[in-house]
C-alpha cells in the first residue's frame, strides 16, 4: 500500500507534466495503480471489515429501546436479555453500549428556556456532615432555582425526608413571595414513590397535596436524565464554588443564616452568566402566582411511639411525659413546625404538648401526669440527685417545678394501674 507521502509525490509529479508512464517508470509502480492516484482522494477511504455476526445482535432492537428509555448500565441490560435466551458474555453487552454511550456523552444539548413564572428547578446536594443538638448528622442543601429570573432560595438542613422536603417548598415560596406554575425534579420518594418503565407515576399523597394547596404541577424528570433540571445542577455548583468554600459557622442556624445573607449579598445580585441580566431584578417580572399566606398547609411530622411504666415515650433521643392512665399504650406523636411535640390517646384527644428538647437525652416532665403516683421519701431523695426536668411549654400555664420520679420496683407500677382501672 503507498503512504501519504508517495501518493502526495505522485501527485505533485503529475501536476508538473509528468505522463503516467514516466511517473511509472520513476516511481517503479504499475501505470494503472499511478492512474487511480491521480484520479482518486489523496487518503482513500478505508474499505469496510466484514464484521461476524455476534450473539447480542438479536437483542438489538430491546436493547436501543431500553437505552431510549434512559437504561445505560450494562449490567442490568445484560441481566434483562439474559432472561429472554442471551447466551453470550456480559462483555459483549458491554462492547455493543459502550459506542453508543460514547456519541451521547458527545452530543450537543439545546438550552431550553422557559416563560417568566413557568418553572422552578428544585434539587438536593450533600455537604459532609456537621454536629446538631449533641449528634453528627449529614448537612444537605436544598436548592430550589426560578428557571427564567434564575433567582435562588437556599436552605441547609440535616434530613431529606417528607416533611422537610415540604417545609423547604414553603420557605422558598415565602422567599419568591409566590409560587411557580411548574416545578422539576428528580424521582425522590418523597416527591415519586414509583415509576415505571412506561413511564406512569405514582406520586407522594402529600406532595400532591401541596402542589393542589398552591397550585403547582409537580414534574418528575426522566431517570438518568440530570441535565432536564441544568438550572439548578448549575446552581449547586456555584453554592459549592462560592458560598461553601472556606466556609465556617457554628451551627445550623448560623450556617443558614450565612446562607441567606450570601443570597441577597451575591447570589441573586450578580450578573447571571446566561441571562446577562441580575436576578432580583428579573423576579418582579417572573409573574408568580400569588403565594397564599392566610392558607396553612400542616407539615407536622406524624408518628407513633408506645410510653413506658415510668409515663414517658422516646422521640429522637429525648424523653417526654404522658399522663399515667395511658402508660404501656400506643400514642400518635406530632411534631410542629413551630417546635411543639403534641401527644394524642388512641381515641384521638391531645393529652400532653411539649416544646421539643435539643440535645440527646433530656426529659421533658409535667407536674400533672404523675398525680395520684405514690413514692416513698427515701426513693424520691434518691431521684433529686440525678433527675432533670425540663419546664413544660404554653399551653399548660407558667413554668413549674416537676416532681421527682423514683426507681421503683414493678409491682408499685401494678398499685398504679389498679388504682387507675
Amino acid at each position: 500500500m503507498l503512504t501519504v507521502e508517495a501518493r502526495f509525490m505522485i501527485r505533485e509529479l503529475h501536476d508538473l507534466g509528468w505522463s503516467i508512464s514516466a511517473i511509472a517508470r520513476r516511481t517503479g509502480h504499475d501505470r494503472k495503480t499511478i492512474r487511480k492516484v491521480t484520479q482518486g482522494p489523496l487518503v482513500p477511504e478505508p474499505k469496510p471489515r466484514r464484521g461476524r455476526a455476534h450473539k447480542v445482535e438479536p437483542y438489538a432492537d430491546y436493547l436501543q429501546k431500553r437505552l431510549d428509555e434512559g437504561v445505560w448500565n450494562a449490567r442490568k441490560l445484560y441481566t434483562e436479555i439474559k432472561t429472554r435466551g442471551y447466551t453470550g458474555s456480559e462483555t459483549r453487552v458491554r462492547a455493543w453500549v459502550h459506542p453508543l454511550r460514547k456519541a451521547r456523552s458527545s452530543q450537543a444539548t439545546v438550552r431550553f428556556e422557559t416563560e417568566p413564572g413557568e418553572q422552578a428547578q428544585v434539587d438536593w446536594g450533600h455537604f459532609g456532615t456537621l454536629q446538631h443538638q449533641g449528634r453528627q448528622k449529614r448537612l444537605y442543601a436544598f436548592v430550589m432555582t426560578l428557571s427564567w429570573s434564575r433567582a435562588m432560595y437556599l436552605e441547609f438542613t440535616t434530613s431529606t425526608d417528607e416533611t422537610t422536603w415540604l417545609r423547604c417548598h414553603l420557605n422558598a415560596f415565602r422567599f419568591f413571595n409566590g409560587v411557580p406554575g411548574t416545578i422539576v425534579h428528580d424521582n425522590c420518594k418523597t416527591a415519586v414513590l414509583q415509576r415505571n418503565a412506561e413511564g406512569d407515576i405514582h406520586w407522594n399523597p402529600r406532595y400532591l397535596d401541596l402542589a393542589e394547596c398552591y397550585g403547582f404541577s409537580p414534574h418528575a424528570c426522566k431517570p438518568y436524565r440530570p441535565e432536564t433540571k441544568g438550572k439548578v445542577e448549575s446552581g449547586i455548583k456555584y453554592v459549592r464554588g462560592n458560598f461553601w468554600s472556606g466556609l465556617t459557622y457554628r451551627d445550623l442556624d448560623d450556617l443558614n443564616a450565612q446562607a441567606r445573607d450570601w443570597m441577597d449579598t451575591v447570589a441573586n445580585v450578580r450578573v447571571h452568566g446566561t441571562t446577562r441580566e441580575v436576578p432580583y431584578a428579573r423576579l418582579p417580572l417572573e409573574s408568580l402566582q400569588p403565594f397564599p399566606t392566610q392558607r396553612a398547609f400542616d407539615t407536622s411530622r406524624i408518628g407513633f411511639r408506645k410510653s413506658s411504666r415510668d409515663c414517658l415515650i422516646s422521640y429522637e433521643g429525648n424523653y417526654y411525659s404522658v399522663p399515667a392512665a395511658y402508660i404501656l399504650q400506643k400514642l400518635q406523636v406530632k411534631e410542629t413546625w413551630e417546635g411543639e411535640l403534641l401527644i394524642f390517646s388512641p381515641q384521638g384527644e391531645q393529652i400532653a404538648c411539649h416544646r421539643l428538647s435539643e440535645g440527646h437525652g433530656q426529659r421533658s416532665m409535667q407536674p400533672e401526669h404523675y398525680a395520684g403516683i405514690r413514692s416513698t421519701s427515701q426513693a424520691v431523695k434518691r431521684a433529686r440527685a440525678t433527675q432533670i426536668v425540663v419546664s413544660p411549654p404554653s399551653p399548660f400555664g407558667e413554668m413549674l417545678v416537676a416532681p421527682q420520679v423514683e426507681a421503683r420496683p414493678l409491682s408499685a407500677y401494678d398499685e398504679v394501674l389498679e388504682s387507675v382501672a
